[in-house]
């Protein structure tokens, strides 16, 4: 059998803005072009990563991921996610719910009536091969606890 993983979540407790230096110029991920301005070494823009993250500090959490079951979308062991709680999810969503006496990170597919918007089925799906789905009916017991809006991943230490 294979081992349950899950989440653990966090709660933002800092109320201060935290105010990053922002290059004012793109990072091109494809393609070649020009060098930019070396004026652009000493960036004077700032972007603000909490009005960036979060949208409200009443309803958001942090959502530390345990286990594999998202690594095909990017989504590691140890990431951290952003979770907000109200927000009503959209398919293929990445949603936090509480099933089972314990919190998992999935991707929300859900499954409608035919010619209706009632749900039929929700599956929560894994984005890894070797890991279930989780099959969500009327009669389950679970609850949809939130919708994950930003993964943050440490690069460094793959």
């Amino acid at each position: 059998m294979k081992p349950r993983y899950s989440i653990k979540l966090y709660r933002l407790d800092n109320e201060s803005d935290i105010l990053i230096p922002l290059l004012p110029a793109k990072v091109k991920a494809g393609g070649y072009g020009s060098f930019e301005s070396p004026a652009l070494d000493f960036p004077e823009d700032t972007i603000d990563l909490v009005k960036l993250l979060i949208k409200d500090k009443d309803t958001t959490f942090f959502a530390k991921v345990s286990g594999p079951s998202l690594e095909g979308i990017g989504i590691f062991d140890g990431n951290i996610l952003i979770v907000q709680k109200g927000l009503f999810p959209r398919e293929n969503d990445i949603v936090v719910v509480y099933y089972g006496g314990e919190f998992f990170v999935k991707r929300y597919k859900p499954k409608y009536h035919e010619n209706t918007l009632k749900m039929k089925t929700i599956k929560l799906q894994s984005e890894n091969p070797a890991y279930n789905d989780m099959d969500i009916t009327e009669d389950t017991d679970f609850e949809l606890w939130g919708v994950a809006t930003w993964n943050l991943n440490n690069l460094r230490n793959r």
